[in-house]
């Protein structure tokens, strides 16, 4: 005789409800905060949950199979809330191992809610043993302090749960992502980088270190932001240039080393140059300098971003006088240089290429491409520069075109296009080069076969 199958009894997860409550944020909302949050973390394989997954995590008291998810969640409504220290799965009744081993159909243990669990009285408790638990009178007249009570100050001052050696190993992650950044596709960096950004969130909101510690953890969050975020402008994510621009700005602010800042505005300066926005170029430039330490690699930088705003604005006379700027520091810099972070002769004429190509002086814009391009090509392989190579051999496809030079301007394209490395700006620069060709030779045979080249090769 068979029986009927028993049906669990549905049971709220009164904790979880209470945060999401608190977020002030819709379960749809919710949901693509924490799409958002899987990607930054580094968890690209992981499917998102849907806002109906969600609110049966709320209502009936599942969890997610992923542990992933449920990590990612904690970390979304942390966010959200605003709060110092970070959630996590179990504060959310998510944590399976806390709930019995019970699976994803099952009700999650209820912890207390944002309501219930008070304003964290462990501080309070933990600053009172510091100083034996002592009242306060006692410390307000000499004759009665304790000596120890000002070596508690002390020791706490320094109280830390960070391996010193994790702080000298992420600085050597930062400048590994910077200086080997052209070496590999952004889609494979984004992972690597998003992952370290997020270590370092966990380091900050989940162990205990000190304020000196504290300020090396936001410089190398703020620096890894920066790099994220030219990984976002070479895939075309506008919106994530933006976003990890303004975290590294403040992150920059916390550590107290405002280069971090100048180093953002260096990306969201490039980034609104190439998605037709030069206004918004200029004064991102404007701002990194205000803050870049004098005649250091940032500034040098800002300065030749000053100069090709001006270009993209067609302001020739301020093009001429922030480019006199510029190269006054290009006679002192080495002639090429590697990595994000570099500054060199070279790029300073990749920009003057640029810069001529838009404030139409076709043969200054020849000249300038053909010399970065020599440059470029002769760089040994750790000094390779692959897309500035592209950007310039594009400079000089326009300036092709504007000579009266169609098929010139084509062939130098597809050696552009060869490069194997096709971020945003070069497949921007080279749409923008077959609309030129396309307006000044629409009967001219190869510019309609490179058109439709450039078509299949983009929609690839």
């Amino acid at each position: 005789m068979t029986h009927p199958r028993r049906r669990r009894k549905k049971s709220p997860n009164a904790a979880l409800q209470g945060w999401i409550k608190r977020s002030g944020r819709s379960l749809g909302e919710l949901a693509l905060e924490v799409k958002s949050d899987l990607l930054i973390m580094g968890y690209i394989d992981v499917t998102p949950p849907h806002r109906t997954r969600i609110g049966h995590w709320a209502s009936d008291g599942e969890m997610p199979r992923d542990p992933r998810i449920s990590e990612a969640v904690a970390h979304t409504l942390t966010r959200l809330c605003g709060l110092a220290q970070a959630l996590t799965p179990a504060d959310l009744g998510m944590n399976p191992s806390a709930a019995s081993g019970r699976g994803s159909d099952h009700p999650a243990s209820p912890v207390a809610t944002p309501g219930e669990a008070g304003d964290d009285p462990t501080k309070r408790r933990t600053a009172l043993a510091l100083i034996g638990g002592t009242a306060l009178a006692p410390l307000m007249t000499p004759g009665a302090a304790s000596a120890d009570t000002a070596r508690a100050y002390t020791h706490h001052a320094t109280l830390t749960q960070l391996d010193p050696t994790g702080l000298a190993e992420l600085e050597n992650t930062v400048d590994r992502l910077g200086t080997t950044y052209s070496s590999k596709p952004p889609r494979e960096l984004w992972p690597m980088a998003a992952r370290q950004r997020h270590h370092v969130f966990t380091l900050q909101h989940e162990h205990r270190h000190s304020l000196r510690e504290a300020r090396e953890l936001a410089r190398h969050a703020g620096m890894l932001s920066v790099i994220l975020a030219w990984i976002a402008h070479d895939l075309g994510q506008g919106d994530l240039v933006q976003a990890y621009c303004d975290d590294a700005w403040t992150q920059s602010e916390q550590s107290g080393v405002l280069e971090v800042g100048a180093w953002a505005e260096d990306v969201r300066s490039t980034h609104a140059l190439y998605d037709n926005r030069p206004l918004d170029a200029l004064v991102a430039a404007t701002r990194g300098m205000a803050v870049a330490p004098r005649n250091g690699n940032a500034a040098i930088r800002l300065s030749a971003q000053v100069a090709r705003a001006y270009a993209r604005l067609g302001k020739a006379d301020d093009f001429e006088q922030a480019a006199v700027r510029a190269h006054n520091h290009q006679q002192r810099l080495p002639l090429h240089g590697a990595g994000l972070f570099a500054v060199d002769a070279v790029r300073i004429t990749s920009y003057d290429a640029s810069s001529y190509v838009w404030l139409g002086h076709a043969p200054r814009a020849r000249a300038a491409a053909e010399e970065a391009i020599g440059h470029y090509r002769a760089f040994p392989g750790p000094f390779q520069a692959p897309t500035r190579l592209a950007i310039a051999q594009l400079d000089l496809a326009q300036a092709h075109s504007a000579l009266g030079e169609p098929d010139a301007a084509i062939a130098m394209a597809r050696e552009a296009l060869a490069s194997g490395r096709l971020v945003d700006s070069v497949r921007g620069r080279a749409q923008q080069l077959d609309r030129t060709l396309q307006r000044r030779y629409p009967q001219h045979s190869a510019v309609a076969e490179f058109g439709e080249e450039l078509h299949v090769l983009l929609a690839a």
